[in-house]
């Protein structure tokens, strides 16, 4: 292996689309690491969000999740990043006087303000009950449904940033991001970054994409993600992970032992 790379992929609409991971995907990951090559999931979502049966079949080397705010390398963790207990009583006062659904999401448990008839989930009814309740609960981001109000950009603007999407937006504690995470993971294992590759397909994979060494859109991205990046790969449906793989890794790896 002339260099170890370590590679960074983002979840929703990258590795896992609607109708599951393509089988390709999962081969072609495998056949990455096989090689001594390092894979990331990289997500906006927070470690418990992470839809962990969808990879029961697929083995990663860490994570990088709640928008670089939690950060592991297999058992070891890099970087933990929290809300305070008064920034979650903050968050909670303000959107329970609203009807926006809003997730809390942390690191073991989701935590749900404004959401009707799901028994299921735990359902945060004023402020006092993370203190008296959840006492342990970590929290890495949130996410909200619908758009930004100038309320809202007041409360978050001391402390957070946010990323506005179609239908929700997510915010973070600034300083954090996913590229802050991987320069963290990258740090840990002495792998320059031009070392790195990066897949993603949404507005909060601009700075992992910007920050690669590689960067690769997917097909599925809008424009203004491809513009950005050094490659356009097929769409989520096709395994369009696995076909980036194939002409970044896999190809070179191939040569290099017919050569």
């Amino acid at each position: 292996m002339s260099k170890q790379l370590v590679i960074f992929l983002d979840i929703d609409g990258t590795i896992l689309s609607r109708n599951g991971i393509p089988p390709a995907n999962i081969e072609a990951i495998r056949r990455v690491r096989e090689m001594g090559h390092l894979v990331f999931i990289n997500t906006g979502r927070s470690y418990a969000c992470i839809p962990w049966a969808a990879f029961e079949s697929m083995e990663f080397d860490g994570v990088v999740s709640g928008i670089g705010s939690d950060v592991r390398y297999h058992d070891e963790v890099l970087n933990d990043v929290c809300l305070s207990k008064d920034q979650i009583r903050r968050v909670c006062d303000h959107y329970l006087a609203t009807d926006k659904i809003c997730v809390l999401e942390g690191q073991k448990r989701l935590y749900y303000i404004n959401l009707k008839n799901h028994e299921d989930k735990i359902h945060i009814k004023s402020s006092d009950e993370i203190d008296k309740l959840y006492p342990d609960c970590k929290i890495s981001k949130v996410t909200v449904l619908g758009s930004v109000s100038e309320s809202d950009a007041e409360m978050l603007k001391d402390d957070f940033f946010y990323i506005s999407h179609e239908r929700y937006y997510e915010f973070g504690l600034k300083g954090c991001s996913k590229s802050v995470g991987m320069k963290i993971v990258l740090d840990r294992l002495g792998i320059p970054r031009e070392n790195c590759i990066a897949i993603g397909d949404s507005d909060n994979d601009v700075d992992m994409l910007s920050f690669a060494g590689i960067s690769i859109a997917m097909g599925n991205a809008p424009d203004s993600i491809k513009q950005i990046c050094d490659y356009v790969t097929d769409n989520v449906d096709n395994a369009g992970v696995a076909a980036a793989l194939e002409r970044f890794v896999l190809k070179e790896y191939e040569y290099s032992h017919s050569a």
